[in-house]
């Protein structure tokens, strides 16, 4: 186990990545988004850290070493090709402390991953005991070096969607959208209440975010933190369309019958085919 290594980088830092000591000068290439998945065991770690680490988890052996026998309920990663990273926070005096891998991009020379931390809101019920947050992804091996930044949660995405009745889960499609990030919930049958506790899949895709929220009509934009149902979504297994619009924390959530029900305006009804066609589209680059 290794301590955080916080640093505070500029935009073009990481990006150009150059060693200009002599006449030596690296080029690091473009910035990109790596794929990574959130990873989630049966087991508790065996030892809590006294203070904020991350661990690398480079094989079965060491994935036993770190966390306390269990039966895992989904597969191990394959260790030949993926990684694990956890990041621990260290201990906390309550509950309502958290932390999250926001993002993992790398160029060339480098790999950079973005975290956030959250603490409990003074008016906020938490219980009275020491809680050890932790989060943890599967990542591609590399011998690249990590780099960590503390970030600010996202608290502006959109999470768009299509679904309906059928035994698998393919007829759920739920994505979250972000400036250039985009994220895959996969393993849903039914529609979630709360997407935070789903396994998702972190795309190498980058998602033009601002050009989708231009096409959000003045109709829904005029809901915001409401909840709207147009239609009958699946009443008779016609399917669904799911908007799920997060604004600095101000959630509007918006259920479309994939029928033309006559409460759906041209514009609503055009916007609903933007989703279709992106969500359509999403599922190319997953």
């Amino acid at each position: 186990m290794k301590r955080f290594i916080i640093v505070a980088l500029i935009a073009f830092s990481f990006s150009s990545c150059t060693d200009s000591l002599g006449d030596n000068v690296q080029n690091c290439g473009d910035v990109r988004n790596v794929a990574y998945e959130n990873f989630k065991y049966c087991g508790q770690p065996k030892e809590n850290p006294t203070k904020p680490i991350y661990v690398l988890i480079n094989s079965n052996e060491e994935l036993q070493k770190h966390f306390a026998p269990c039966d895992p309920f989904s597969p191990l990663p394959d260790f030949t090709q993926k990684r694990v990273l956890g990041l621990l926070s260290g201990p906390k005096p309550t509950s309502g402390y958290d932390i999250k891998i926001q993002s993992v991009v790398e160029d060339d020379c480098q790999i950079l991953v973005q975290y956030s931390e959250r603490v409990p809101g003074d008016s906020e019920i938490v219980l009275q005991t020491i809680t050890y947050p932790a989060d943890y992804i599967i990542l591609p091996k590399s011998s690249k070096p990590i780099i960590f930044s503390k970030v600010n949660a996202v608290v502006d995405y959109a999470i768009v969607g299509t679904y309906g009745e059928c035994a698998t889960t393919d007829c759920y499609q739920f994505y979250r959208v972000e400036n250039y990030k985009v994220f895959k919930y996969f393993n849903l049958t039914s529609l979630a209440s709360d997407f935070y506790q789903l396994n998702y899949k972190a795309l190498v895709f980058r998602d033009d975010y601002a050009s989708f929220l231009s096409k959000i009509p003045t109709e829904i934009k005029n809901l915001k933190g409401q909840t709207k149902t147009f239609g009958s979504p699946n009443a008779h297994d016609q399917g669904g369309v799911y908007l799920e619009w997060n604004q600095g924390g101000v959630v509007t959530k918006i259920y479309l019958d994939n029928d033309n029900t006559a409460d759906q305006t041209a514009e609503v009804i055009a916007f609903k085919k933007v989703i279709q066609d992106k969500v359509a589209l999403l599922k190319t680059k997953s």
